[in-house]
């Protein structure tokens, strides 16, 4: 039996509540992605996400906002999917055609997996005490001979 999306991944309502567990932790304190505040209310369901209310900001936000998701049209189930098959380097070629979506979505949502990864990893070394070598920045031609500089804006 060939692996496809239907056979291995749950379904979306599933992938979402995997989200909401990822995303707000076991305790499920939700934080506005505007303002960081608890002061949180939630405001009725669209479509299957949980909307939420800001208090503090007066901003209206779901489980996606915020992260990667936002504003995609692309279901859950598949970005999971695609991000399971990365593990495997697998070509973008051959997880298009598994999820089911085009080789250019595919590759947008590829970059943006890997965006968020690499941006994870870059804050985790960043923290406490970090050393910085000196660096030496030219300034263009400034100072060659036949130059003319104007001013600067």
């Amino acid at each position: 039996m060939a692996l496809n999306i239907n056979s291995f991944m749950p379904d979306e309502e599933g992938c979402i509540r995997t989200l909401r567990e990822m995303r707000w932790g076991s305790d499920g304190v939700v934080r506005c992605p505007k303002c960081s505040s608890k002061n949180v209310n939630k405001d009725g369901v669209r479509g299957i996400y949980q909307m939420y209310w800001c208090k503090d900001c007066d901003s209206y936000f779901n489980d996606r906002s915020g992260t990667i998701f936002q504003d995609t049209k692309v279901p859950l189930r598949k970005w999971f999917m695609i991000a399971f098959l990365m593990q495997f380097k697998i070509p973008i070629t051959e997880i298009s055609k598994t999820v089911g979506i085009s080789y250019r979505k595919c590759f947008e949502i590829v970059k943006k997996i890997r965006k968020s990864i690499y941006a994870h990893r870059i804050v985790e070394r960043l923290r406490g005490m970090v050393e910085m070598d000196e660096v030496y920045v030219t300034s263009g031609l400034k100072g060659k001979k036949g130059h003319i500089q104007g001013g600067r804006p």
